[in-house]
């Protein structure tokens, strides 16, 4: 700043200052009572800010009781009672703000036993459920008990909400004019001041840049940051994992992941994985890959892989942007799976073939004669073994047990089975599976007995090795499924964060830029007639920069709340979405004598509310950037039939109804990408200044502009919010244009 222009700024602040302090005095009352009446609006919007959360608590607690008594998970239970504990917290909250006024103190206290009543009917229903007695007669019951307290909750709250509405409209109207009054007595030095708004103004504009700055570096740091922080999870989870985008290239490779691929991760990322694993192609998990990109479900399958003579457990979890895949080595649990597999088998042929030690035995139990088999075995004389010698060779342990199931075969004359230890003649216990069937007469009497032990050691051996296994993959499944739930929780957290900082940053944003443009408005309806050119240009600046500053901050929400503040999708027509967004557009279309023409359009299941947006920013910009002729824009939707993939121009309707037949089909370049079976490709197509090749990647960047505001308006967020609304759909988007020819936007859109 020069020393005149701080001469000059200097003596407007005395003059500006001279004036203000001379009406100071006048305002400071009106001030006080202004603030004084300004608390009283926030005191009221507060207490309807606690109605609407206590409703929206206790709608939630109604659905998580719905969702608990349907699925039956503990969870939603969980949330019944967090959102019960946050209705009586914004009761208690809005007694409390409403101290001042009996008559809501007397709704409240009727209000209070209601709530009450409506939670008691909602924990009786999830006690009946709990012990599955809620029967359709009771859930009848419960349900028009419940609809009546509803009805005088909804009554009563109304009430409420009705009495503060009318606080807040006479506090309103107070405010109202007590504004009025001190505008009156600021604007008698306003005059003289704009001099000194021009200049803070300048200010102002300098300390937003700063801030939008300030904000984008903020923003990006967040990013990192979230980003180093799933890094950090990713590598110390036990697991392998890779990410994959929708070409099958690398985006991310743990440490893990290296160690049994037996690569460096910073080598593989940016690479396909069947170029840089060629012996994958035809393997089961590379059908598995595709099966869950085409099926977008979570698939979990093992696989040996010959290259690297290993086990592996894949779980693929696939994604609009591609696919995550945890796998682990499991070869030495599938090595001990099928040695046990395997003794099984062997010791099963065993058995087919040979006995290890044959008993013989009278009708009731006892050994009779020479058993040579049982002898070699136990190493008992064979005078040990008669009569029921052969106990002694059993296990203390067993032996009682074994008698006992033998007297129980002879009562019965069933099958003897027994796993029991034997003695054998080294000294050792050995495990032996025990059998014998009697031998009937034509009386059905018992001849003799005829029995034989199997040893089953190296089986019980397998059997304890299997079960410690199990046991030690149970421990790491648990502490993986912690691992990802904690990763989980602290990437909700990381969005959540996000979003609040969206949120609050445009709210700040947007308070002073209303006092800004409010004072402004004022200024101009009062003063407008006596500005000077200078002042007018200078007034005309001010009130530009808080349009465009307003926009900005308008189309940043929108953008951040592409992904957060979406509808469910729903069954919707394209053509009543094409019409609501062509009736958005009715006056650019008026002006610009455009011609829109369509094809027929599907119905898809998609976000409505996105869908209007999507088609009103492509059509709004390509009436912006026209040339002098009128716009002809056309809007093409084609989907894959029969494999064939070819799409073929069509004969449109016209706004007035008259058949129009397009001079360019719609075209399918080499950057373009076919629609699957499953996929609807869009075009909207038009005539207009066209794009450079090399920006045609660059526009859907935020705040990307090609041209200069002078030349065209705008705050280049429109394509990126287009391109976030069809990422959203699982769709993708791409461009193709000719310089002085026109361009074509094309994006897919999934069916359902």
């Amino acid at each position: 700043m020069n020393k005149l222009s701080g001469k000059f700024v200097a003596g407007g602040f005395s003059l500006a200052l001279v004036l203000l302090g001379g009406v100071g005095v006048a305002s400071y009352i009106s001030i006080q009572r202004l603030n004084q009446e300004k608390q009283w609006v926030i005191h009221t919007y507060q207490v309807i800010e606690a109605l609407d959360n206590m409703r929206a608590s206790f709608s939630n607690a109604e659905s998580g009781r719905s969702s608990y008594i349907l699925t039956g998970n503990t969870v939603y239970r969980e949330i019944y009672q967090d959102e019960k504990q946050n209705v009586y917290q914004k009761l208690q909250l809005i007694q409390q703000l409403t101290q001042d006024n009996l008559r809501q103190q007397n709704r409240l206290e009727q209000l209070e036993p209601l709530i009450a009543q409506k939670f008691v009917l909602l924990a009786q229903s999830i006690s009946l459920f709990e012990q599955n007695n809620l029967d359709t007669a009771t859930k009848l019951a419960l349900t028009k008990q419940g609809f009546e307290v509803c009805q005088k909750l909804q009554t009563i709250s109304q009430e409420i909400q009705n009495e503060e509405t009318t606080l807040l409209q006479q506090r309103t109207r107070v405010t109202d004019t007590l504004i009025h009054e001190i505008i009156l007595v600021v604007s008698l030095g306003y005059g003289l001041s704009v001099i000194l708004l021009v200049v803070v103004y300048s200010l102002l504009q300098k300390q937003i840049r700063i801030n939008q700055t300030l904000s984008k570096e903020a923003i990006h740091l967040e990013q990192q940051a979230a980003k180093a922080n799933l890094a950090n999870i990713l590598e110390s989870v036990t697991d392998a994992f890779v990410a994959l985008d929708g070409n099958w290239c690398y985006t991310y490779v743990n440490q893990r992941a290296g160690q049994i691929l037996n690569r460096h991760p910073a080598d593989l990322i940016g690479k396909n994985i069947w170029e840089e694993f060629p012996e994958g192609v035809g393997q089961k998990f590379y059908y598995n890959y595709y099966q869950a990109v085409a099926e977008q479900r979570v698939i979990q399958m093992e696989e040996y892989y010959p290259p690297w003579e290993r086990w592996l457990e894949n779980r693929i979890y696939p994604s609009p942007e591609g696919l995550s895949i945890f796998f682990q080595d499991i070869t030495r649990r599938k090595q001990a799976e099928i040695a046990l597999e395997k003794n099984e088998r062997r010791y099963r042929s065993l058995v087919l073939a040979t006995s290890q030690a044959v008993l013989l035995t009278d009708p009731h139990g006892n050994v009779v004669e020479d058993i040579p088999s049982w002898r070699a075995l136990t190493g008992q004389s064979e005078s040990e073994v008669k009569g029921w010698g052969r106990l002694n060779a059993i296990h203390p342990e067993d032996r009682e047990l074994t008698k006992l199931l033998w007297n129980q075969a002879l009562e019965t004359k069933s099958i003897y089975k027994m796993e029991n230890r034997v003695r054998v003649a080294d000294g050792s216990y050995r495990f032996f599976a025990a059998r014998a069937v009697p031998v009937l007469d034509a009386n059905d009497e018992v001849i003799e007995w005829v029995g034989t032990h199997t040893d089953i050691t190296d089986r019980k051996i397998a059997e304890a090795a299997l079960k410690q296994a199990k046991a030690e993959l149970e421990i790491k499944v648990q502490e993986r499924t912690s691992e990802l739930q904690k990763l989980n929780e602290e990437l909700k957290g990381s969005n959540q964060e996000l979003e609040q900082f969206a949120y609050v940053a445009s709210h700040d944003l947007q308070e002073p830029l209303r006092a800004v443009t409010g004072y402004s408005q004022l200024l101009g309806q009062e003063y407008q007639e006596l500005f000077d050119e200078s002042a007018q240009e200078y007034f005309g600046y001010i009130v530009d920069g808080a349009k465009r500053m307003q926009q900005l901050i308008q189309d940043l929400l929108a953008y951040s709340r592409v992904a957060t503040r979406g509808q469910e999708f729903a069954l919707i027509d394209c053509h009543a979405v094409l019409n609501l967004a062509l009736s958005n557009l009715h006056m650019a279309i008026a002006q610009s004598n455009a011609i829109i023409t369509h094809d027929p359009l599907p119905k898809l299941r998609a976000d409505k509310t996105q869908l209007v947006q999507l088609f009103q920013n492509l059509i709004g910009n390509a009436i912006k950037f026209r040339k002098q002729e009128p716009p002809r824009i056309h809007i093409g939707a084609v989907k894959k039939a029969g494999g064939a993939g070819e799409a073929e121009g069509q004969r449109s309707r016209g706004a007035e109804g008259k058949e129009i037949i397009l001079v360019s089909p719609l075209l399918l370049t080499p950057h373009s990408q076919l629609p699957t079976q499953n996929e609807w490709l869009f075009s909207v197509q038009d005539n207009g200044i066209g794009i450079k090749p090399q920006y045609l990647e660059r526009i859907f960047e935020i705040f990307r502009r090609l041209h200069t505001r002078r030349e065209f308006s705008g705050t280049g967020i429109g394509l990126a919010i287009c391109k976030k609304i069809v990422e959203r759909h699982g769709g993708q988007i791409w461009a193709e244009s000719q310089l002085g020819v026109g361009t074509i936007f094309y994006m897919t859109l999934k069916e359902n």
